[in-house]
């Protein structure tokens, strides 16, 4: 009796656990029902949303050469190493692997591992060799992500002015970022799919489907990487010298305009730009602005020439040294007498400067100042550049118009300095500073107007030409060139005041003295004591670029 009960209650157990199975197999069909009839669509919606991507295929940035072919920059192919949090298996070992390949912490990349992001970068432009190391290991969801870098072959070599290309392939600075438009070119977008595992599957029809990329177009600059190099090497020797803080050179072809070598010092390697100081990536010969000092006399006494207001053989007195003016005193690094146009500007005489230049009305002065593209940018195009200041003057402010004359109450840059001395060096013709030979902006100035008269160019170039053969400038002459050069030494400002131990050295050359081939600006920023003038410091970093130069460029002495 007991059996056939229990019997029974095994048979109930059954039937109840047949009729479970029974309904959720019906279940299971009404929901596969359901899914291909009704969601059918939106499963392979979603499917395909999951295997399906987009691969975006750069297009490669144009190199850069300088004017005879010497390559500058270029880009080449590295990898990045990224990661899709959610398909790491063990973060911990993930990590501890990854740390040693990349010299980093396990703690670090943890971290990013650990991220609620979909996608995260590890390390950018990874070597080939840790690229290697990453794909032996294996790890699911690490991916290495192919990426183009720029590469300057030559390193420090003209940095600041090449600047360079950041991570996201966009030029930040410099020649870099002047010619975004021509060096970057335009990228293309291939469909792909993905695997169970993630990874891109890239169909050949899709790369022969998809459009070019507009690929950058090369670019050539009007620099010279010889010039260049040697200016680099002055540079370095006249800071080791003279213990300045920076210096710079800039040389151009004052007939062209072309920029043949412009250099800083200290300098950066744009391999590694971020590891170099915001500071030092700044083009300060175009960037940054100094009180030219007696730099200047060339150009004010030359707009005092065109004017008519000095006549020939007249005498200066200089006042032995020391003249006041409107409540102010004027001096000389040296007392001097009776001086003539040409030892005024031989001698460098602030005082004779201020006399000569304080017949000329003050418009007058301020707007020849203007006609040799003082106080306005030179139109060449580099991003940055200043324009320095240039103020109006009335007749009343004699102290400001006599500063004018010698160089202190404006600000200007070494490529203005540069530029207006092409002017005087083309017989009173401006030119535009020229960056490349091909896509620069050549345009002529917007005025024809000459900065000078050729008479007064030609009269002013034979008077720097005593600043080099005995005057100021003596360290700046070269054996077999004559050369036309001005010194300068202008006091730096502080709080409001000018410096008394703190100088802006510089020199003004250009070669040959009778028609110059060759324009050269340099400038030294706080010199030591001693040897901070515009003659010991900055006039034989000239003589050292300048004898180079001649050589190369092939320049006939006079």
């Amino acid at each position: 009796m007991n059996a056939r009960r229990k019997g029974y209650a095994s048979q109930g157990r059954l039937g109840v656990l047949a009729l479970f199975a029974i309904a959720a197999y019906l279940l299971l069909g009404l929901r596969a029902a359901q899914l291909q009839a009704f969601d059918n669509a939106a499963l392979r919606q979603r499917a395909e949303r999951q295997h399906a991507t987009n691969l975006d295929v750069e297009a490669v940035r144009g190199e850069i050469y300088d004017r005879n072919g010497v390559l500058l920059a270029q880009s080449a192919t590295v990898y990045s190493l990224a990661a899709s949090p959610a398909r790491i298996e063990d973060a911990t070992r993930a990590s501890s692997e990854l740390a040693l390949v990349l010299g980093s912490t396990p703690q670090k990349i943890r971290r990013a591992l650990r991220s609620d992001k979909s996608f995260v970068w590890l390390e950018r432009w990874i070597t080939d060799a840790e690229a290697s190391q990453v794909r032996a290991l294996e790890l699911p969801g690490i991916e290495l992500h192919p990426e183009r870098k720029r590469f300057y072959p030559s390193r420090q070599l003209a940095a600041a002015y090449l600047g360079f290309a950041g991570r996201d392939r966009h030029g930040l600075s410099g020649i870099e970022l002047a010619f975004e438009r021509r060096l970057r070119g335009q990228d293309r977008t291939l469909s792909a799919r993905r695997d169970a595992r993630g990874r891109r599957l890239i169909a050949l029809e899709d790369v022969a489907a998809a459009p070019d990329p507009a690929g950058g177009r090369r670019l050539d600059l009007t620099l010279d990487a010889k010039l260049q190099f040697a200016a680099e090497n002055a540079l370095a020797r006249g800071l080791e010298r003279t213990g300045a803080i920076r210096a710079s050179l800039l040389a151009l072809d004052p007939r062209s305009g072309d920029l043949l070598a412009i250099a800083q010092a200290p300098g950066f390697d744009p391999n590694q730009f971020w590891s170099a100081p915001a500071a030092a990536h700044k083009l300060w010969p175009l960037v940054d602005t100094f009180e030219p000092g007696s730099t200047l006399k060339p150009f004010t006494i030359a707009i005092a020439l065109d004017a008519a207001v000095v006549q020939s053989g007249e005498m200066f007195d200089c006042e032995n040294g020391s003249w006041r003016l409107g409540g102010r005193r004027i001096r000389d690094w040296k007392a001097y007498g009776l001086l003539p146009l040409h030892d005024v500007i031989r001698f460098s005489s602030n005082i004779g400067a201020a006399k000569i230049v304080g017949r000329v009305p003050a418009t007058q002065l301020v707007d020849g100042l203007r006609r040799f593209g003082f106080g306005e940018r030179t139109g060449s195009g580099f991003p940055g550049e200043s324009a320095g200041i240039l103020r109006d003057l009335s007749d009343r402010q004699l102290v400001e118009r006599a500063n004018l004359a010698f160089g202190q109450g404006l600000t200007v840059t070494s490529l203005q300095l540069a530029s207006a001395a092409a002017a005087l060096a083309n017989d009173g013709r401006r030119v535009r500073p020229r960056l490349a030979r091909s896509g620069n902006a050549d345009t002529p100035l917007p005025t024809s107007e000459p900065a000078i008269s050729a008479a007064s160019a030609r009269r002013m170039r034979a008077m720097m030409r005593t600043v080099v053969e005995s005057g100021t400038g003596s360290r700046a002459a070269l054996p077999r060139h004559s050369v036309a050069g001005k010194t300068g030494t202008a006091q730096k400002v502080e709080h409001g005041r000018y410096s008394e131990d703190r100088f802006v050295a510089s020199f003004l050359g250009m070669l040959p003295a009778g028609a110059p081939e060759l324009v050269v600006v340099v400038v030294v920023d706080e010199a030591e004591q001693g040897r901070h003038t515009g003659g010991a410091a900055a006039a034989p970093i000239f003589r050292e670029f300048a004898g180079f130069a001649v050589q190369h460029l092939g320049i006939a002495p006079e």
